[in-house]
């Protein structure tokens, strides 16, 4: 009977122990106070000033880059504004494309940019090809599937060719251009290539 009781009375005393240090464990969480999530919000974290960032392929060879007078990166979306802003393609075989704006934003890792304010974009000429020079107000690059496209007014030189319109696609890959929508088309007499383009006008 006596071991019985010693059973009972030290079963009850784990049994309090154990409550009693839940209990005190669970008020000391609730007594220190907690720092609440950190909230994200769309302002700068970091910036660097006259800045050239390479982007390298599998092999380890520099295949695009981005320079321009000042980056700014945002944590909330992971994304970056550049001004003065300069893009650069420069895969060995293919044609060598530079992109350039008063102002460009990357977001997706750097697989996009949207330049914007004089976008600028030309395609060097090549043994088998002309250049290609192409002026808007906004244009978007994808340096990894090595795309420039815009939907705004566009004016284009392409060869002995100068092309206006709204809309753009160019791939470097396949060396197509698109022109969506064209408003006037001009050829230069052989031997002759077409003035540089300037600034289309903006609507409104």
């Amino acid at each position: 009977m006596k071991d019985r009781l010693a059973t009972f009375v030290s079963i009850a005393l784990l049994a309090a122990l154990v409550a009693g240090t839940w209990w005190a464990a669970d008020y000391a969480q609730r007594a220190v106070p907690q720092d609440p999530p950190r909230r994200l919000t769309h302002e700068i974290d970091s910036y660097i000033e006259d800045f050239v960032m390479v982007r390298s392929g599998p092999d380890g060879i520099p295949s695009s880059r981005m320079e321009g007078a000042r980056l700014e990166h945002y944590p909330d979306d992971d994304s970056s504004t550049v001004t003065q802003a300069k893009a650069v393609s420069q895969r060995a075989d293919r044609p060598l494309t530079v992109a350039t704006s008063q102002r460009a934003r990357m977001d997706q890792d750097g697989a996009r940019i949207v330049m914007n304010g004089d976008a600028h974009f030309e395609r060097l000429a090549t043994a088998d090809r002309p250049a290609l020079d192409v002026r808007s107000d906004t244009m978007t690059l994808y340096p990894d599937e090595e795309v420039a496209t815009t939907d705004q007014p566009a004016t284009i030189v392409n060869g002995r060719s100068r092309i206006q319109g709204r809309g753009m696609r160019y791939d470097n890959i396949t060396r197509e251009l698109t022109v969506q929508q064209r408003t006037q088309v001009q050829i230069a007499p052989a031997g002759q290539r077409p003035a540089p383009p300037r600034r289309p006008a903006q609507n409104g």
